[in-house]
């Protein structure tokens, strides 16, 4: 057993250096460059320990041993290794669930975009067999995860080209919010941070998924961070009219945190972002979701997931000063005219 475990790993296992930006080509030389390689190399090292260990005591050993501040980032990898054995698996194929409904519940959130990042790193084209089992947000980050690896993998074909898989053709609408969502994220790694870059970058993308582009630039800026205070105030300048879609990601990245009580020790970028502390955003996260969403997947036909971030649209935006929406769609919010 302890050949194979040593085995899997050697197949299927990835070395720390692929988290390197120089190596895959990324923005070098700039101040959130150290932080964003650790973060990197912490999914990678967790996917290998995933890979060799499985579902064992010697799992929650390795997750025991990692701080509190990138427990996060390691439940993500942990979840890589573990869909990777789930796909190559004859048997047993439902080690990511037992995870997330056992010892990675309070991750789960991070944990299904691992899984949907394994999902494209082996080209799994008939991903919806996990999304029609998963909750709704589970089906959303996991499509976050297949955009995050193209962009993450694969920048020139993604960023430049507009490579969409075309497993999503003629998928419902919100496939590609979540697959944008994705590539928003990895957008942050590649460009080190760095607003004026970010903002460059994304304007390559046509008009109707940049928005969603820039949720995930929030999420990102938020929960991994790695850039002062000045930047975050200059990426929220330029993001322009979709200020409201960055302080979406953001307010979903600091609720992600408080979930598994690992919440940074300054919420400085949450208040920029979003106009509320980050206990705000947690505590009317769990008020939508314990008296609207309940539980159910669909609401009125519609993923419940997609209901929530409309609702964190609005509430940003009520919670920023109109100055900031002169151009923003009167369709965002109904609550814009407040």
């Amino acid at each position: 057993m302890e050949k194979l475990m040593i085995i899997r790993k050697l197949i299927l296992g990835l070395p720390l250096s692929e988290a390197e930006f120089q190596i895959r080509g990324f923005e070098v030389g700039l101040p959130a460059q150290d932080r964003l390689e650790l973060v990197a190399k912490t999914v990678v090292n967790a996917y290998n320990i995933a890979l060799e260990y499985g579902l064992s005591k010697s799992l929650s050993i390795a997750i025991a041993q990692v701080s509190n501040e990138l427990v996060g980032f390691f439940h993500e990898g942990l979840a890589m290794g573990l869909f990777t054995l789930d796909l190559f698996s004859i048997s047993n194929k439902s080690r990511l669930y037992q995870f997330i409904e056992g010892e990675g519940r309070n991750h789960a959130y991070m944990s299904y975009i691992g899984a949907g990042i394994a999902s494209a790193i082996f080209r799994n084209n008939n991903f919806e067999y996990f999304t029609e089992k998963a909750n709704s947000e589970g089906e959303s980050l996991f499509l976050n995860g297949i955009g995050f690896y193209n962009a993450y993998f694969k920048p020139k074909k993604t960023l430049k080209e507009m490579f969409v898989p075309r497993s999503f053709a003629g998928k419902k609408p919100y496939f590609l919010e979540g697959y944008d969502n994705g590539i928003g994220r990895a957008v942050w790694f590649y460009n080190s941070g760095e607003p004026t870059k970010i903002a460059e970058t994304l304007k390559a993308f046509p008009e109707e998924r940049r928005g969603a582009v820039w949720a995930g630039v929030g999420l990102a800026a938020t929960y991994a961070g790695g850039v002062s205070v000045e930047k975050i105030h200059l990426l929220k300048k330029l993001s322009g009219k979709y200020a409201y879609r960055l302080g979406e990601g953001s307010f979903l990245a600091t609720h992600t945190r408080r979930l598994a009580g690992n919440p940074h020790p300054s919420d400085i970028t949450e208040r920029i972002l979003t106009g509320k502390s980050s206990i705000e955003c947690h505590e009317f996260a769990t008020e939508i979701i314990e008296k609207t969403l309940r539980g159910e997947k669909y609401i009125n036909g519609e993923p419940s997931f997609q209901l929530f971030l409309s609702i964190i649209r609005d509430w940003v935006i009520a919670n920023q000063t109109s100055e900031e929406y002169a151009d923003t769609p009167k369709s965002a919010s109904v609550l814009l005219t407040k």
